[in-house]
């Protein structure tokens, strides 16, 4: 029996059937069974897509690592009844890499479910670790605008127009938090759990998971029997946004609800507007670029300039 089942071993009912309960969630100030636990956060999430409006015959291209968040997300989505199919970008991460490609693999073939694999190495030309040796510096932060380039174009390149991630309320509130710390106002004005999409060849990009914290996807996970990769990137020490999840981790013990009330009641006050959006062509890829080079192309100037490739740069005008 784990800590969750002890709290709650003491004849606490569910909310909803009046069995025993066994997952607290201090948050909605309500208990669940398992089996009541499990329709719960299907809602959340339906409830999440229904807001973003978004088509239940859409087929959605989901971005997968082999961690809980997204093999969590990718299950919810197929039992809700949505056409899916998984994608995974391999980091080059060594043992990591591995074991998350082997969480995905034995996820899929359990479930009969589809998906595709991609390398960093081929794509973009270099692996994280080799990205990381060269700049060292701000890996996640290079990390996230790699996948995020290199994902919008692979969904597309697949011929979907979705792409789905596995972002949650600790997440999203995290990142909004820092943002508003660090006064990036321009982070701040475009964050939201679905961005349409701006360009043919960008897709749609949806969070359905915005509505359901880091605690609550642990449970779903252990009662689904979903067996995730176990250890954490070995490049995320010292990620700045584990600084604002901590702070609002604090908040939320002292006070349950904090990190819910505190993103729903921005996204409330704030729609996203993407009719401003204009691209370009990338001079060096002809993909959609907001300047003369797109950001993949341009990191990968950055990287060749650190590492004494100088002559290998793209063209910028």
């Amino acid at each position: 029996m784990d800590k969750e089942s002890k709290i709650l071993s003491r004849g606490a009912k569910c909310i909803r059937c009046k069995k025993q309960a066994e997952v607290p969630l201090p948050s909605h100030h309500a208990n669940f069974c398992f089996s009541c636990f499990e329709f719960f956060f299907r809602n959340q999430v339906s409830r999440g897509l229904k807001k973003m409006g978004v088509n239940p015959h859409a087929p959605l291209m989901i971005a997968v690592s082999g961690g809980k968040d997204s093999l969590a997300l990718w299950k919810v989505l197929e039992d809700l009844g949505y056409r899916t199919r998984g994608i995974h970008l391999d980091l080059g991460l060594g043992k990591f890499s591995r074991s998350s490609l082997e969480a995905i693999e034995g996820f899929a073939r359990d479930r009969g479910l589809k998906w595709s694999s991609y390398s960093l190495q081929q794509e973009f030309g270099y692996t994280l670790t080799e990205i990381d040796s060269i700049l060292k510096s701000k890996t996640c932060a290079l990390c996230g605008r790699i996948k995020r380039g290199l994902l919008n174009r692979l969904t597309i390149r697949e011929g979907y127009r979705i792409l789905v991630t596995g972002h949650h309320l600790d997440d999203e509130a995290g990142r909004l938090l820092g943002n508003l710390v660090g006064n990036r106002q321009e982070y701040v004005r475009t964050q939201t759990p679905f961005l349409p999409s701006p360009h043919p060849r960008v897709p749609a990009r949806l969070k359905p998971l915005y509505r359901v914290d880091v605690s609550e996807i642990r449970a779903y996970n252990r009662i689904t029997g979903i067996r995730p990769v176990q250890d954490g990137c070995p490049l995320s020490k010292g990620a700045t946004s584990h600084y604002f999840k901590a702070a609002m981790d604090l908040l939320e013990k002292k006070m349950p609800g904090t990190k819910r009330n505190f993103l729903f009641s921005y996204l409330r006050k704030n729609k996203r507007n993407t009719s401003d959006d204009t691209f370009g062509s990338c001079l060096s890829c002809a993909e959609p670029a907001y300047g003369s080079l797109c950001a993949l192309c341009s990191l990968k100037n950055r990287i060749r300039e650190k590492s004494g490739q100088a002559g290998r740069l793209l063209p910028t005008g």
